[in-house]
């Protein structure tokens, strides 16, 4: 490969992958191999795809001849598992097959950015401090960010290479069958309610309703993981990366709902589920009838991730400090992210 520098994006098919490809790609200055269990676009350009298996160190080691060149590896991949210690034995293990199978073969390999998120803080658990800030104390509880980050510390040691994280919250983008697609969930459950004539019901809790919440878009995202691996100022650091402003659902809610041309409800605290219990019929219905990409139902929406976020009864902030001191100056309006994103999914058929 030309350039001078080559990202090695494990993920690559994901929200967060596959919106860090296209950035480096468009960048020129790239050139790019993608990792995923699944094959992903044809390569070409400045562009190599390899299906691989991450839990299969064997496949990763026979991956690593093709990353030589590889001076830069994103590790953005994750395995989900109901079990928290099973799921940093995985997450952990895939980092592992990847770095090491690309240190092997890598000699000019400089960086290692690792995607984190708010999970660090105990978002998902209950109340925690806020802001919250990179140097917050760990919590008790097994977390495998934590598992993940120990392992590079230490494997790092000793050696040129540097590493960073980063910790968005709620990642904004456009993918199919990625589990933890807010917009893509959002997209769905709204045009149900249209499809039925129902208002824009909040499935959720009254105190969520009226939190403090933030959100990240992939493509700030994506700047964010190039700036951290481009810049020395963020050798071996953490940053906290969001939209850089924070909203209360009460106060989108309206947006979102003129968007689905449906009146805004208020909380109901009813599942999407139990108030949807034919959604999927609906949903092959509506394919039909307006000509929409043939995906079930099901690679769009995951009711189970939307009704958690949803039950979130606290507030959620991350403070921006520490990337803002750094250089990192980009800011989006969280409200425009949501309809922009919204709009592109009605513009390419994934929605009515």
């Amino acid at each position: 490969m030309a350039s001078a520098k080559v990202a090695l994006v494990a993920g690559a098919r994901g929200i967060v992958g596959s919106n860090l490809v296209d950035r480096l790609r468009g960048r020129g200055d790239w050139n790019v191999i993608g990792i995923a269990r699944t094959a992903g676009s044809a390569s070409a350009g400045s562009y190599r795809h390899l299906a691989v298996d991450l839990l299969d160190s064997g496949q990763c080691r026979g991956a690593a001849d093709a990353c030589r060149d590889v001076t830069h590896l994103f590790y953005a991949a994750r395995a989900g598992r109901a079990d928290p210690a099973d799921e940093a034995h995985v997450n952990v293990a895939m980092l592992r097959n990847v770095l090491e199978g690309t240190l092997s073969r890598a000699a000019d390999l400089t960086h290692v950015s690792l995607v984190h998120g708010t999970k660090w803080y105990g978002s998902h658990l209950g109340r925690y401090r806020t802001p919250a800030r990179e140097d917050d104390r760990r919590l008790p509880q097994i977390n495998f960010y934590y598992d993940q980050h120990d392992y590079v510390v230490q494997r790092q040691q000793g050696h040129a290479w540097h590493w960073s994280t980063v910790r968005p919250h709620i990642v904004c983008g456009i993918s199919v069958g990625y589990p933890f697609n807010f917009i893509t969930s959002l997209a769905a459950y709204g045009s149900l309610c249209r499809a039925l004539g129902k208002p824009l019901d909040f499935p959720g809790t009254e105190a969520c309703f009226n939190s403090v919440s933030q959100a990240t878009d992939a493509g700030l995202l994506a700047d964010a993981l190039i700036w951290t691996a481009e810049d020395p100022r963020c050798d071996d650091q953490d940053f906290n990366i969001i939209n850089g402003d924070y909203f209360r659902w009460c106060n989108v809610w309206p947006q979102l709902a003129a968007f689905f041309d449906v009146p805004a409800g208020g909380s109901t605290d009813t599942p999407i589920a139990t108030s949807m219990p034919d959604a999927d019929a609906i949903w092959s219905a509506l394919v039909r009838q307006h000509a929409l990409q043939d995906l079930p139902l099901g690679a769009l929406a995951n009711w189970p991730f939307l009704d958690f976020l949803f039950r979130a009864d606290w507030d959620d902030m991350s403070s921006t400090v520490k990337s803002r001191q750094a250089g990192f100056h980009a800011a989006m309006d969280t409200e425009d992210v949501f309809l922009r994103y919204l709009h592109q999914l009605r513009e390419q058929r994934f929605i009515p």
